[in-house]
């Protein structure tokens, strides 16, 4: 019987372990891409996030319409800002990915530098 309880024990032990390294290495892998969309409202939004989130490689999909970016967490390996922003053309809105370099060039008042 403690034989019985011990082989489960390290198998239990066992499996979780890969199961945590397997996440890690995962998270390892993601990538997180920003695109300036022609989204209007919230049927838009919607559209969106019924949609991408499907795409191969995606993890994660935010929509902000007040600003009109469409940020998507992803991974690396299994897709790309080039196929996430035709996906995004697909459904009929423009996509432009944003740079941080253009992040930049705004100063925290709005005003360029």
């Amino acid at each position: 019987m403690k034989t019985n309880l011990l082989i489960t024990a390290a198998l239990l032990f066992l499996f979780s372990s890969l199961t945590l390294s397997a996440q890690v290495k995962n998270k390892k892998n993601l990538s997180t891409v920003r695109f300036e969309t022609s989204i209007d409202c919230e049927n838009c939004v919607n559209t969106i996030m019924k949609n991408i989130p499907f795409e191969k490689g995606v993890k994660d999909v935010k929509c902000d319409l007040e600003t009109k970016e469409v940020t998507v967490q992803y991974q690396k390996d299994k897709t790309s800002p080039e196929t996430l922003k035709r996906s995004i053309e697909k459904l009929g809105f423009t996509a432009k990915e944003v740079t941080e370099k253009k992040k930049e060039e705004v100063s925290p008042q709005g005003s360029r530098q």
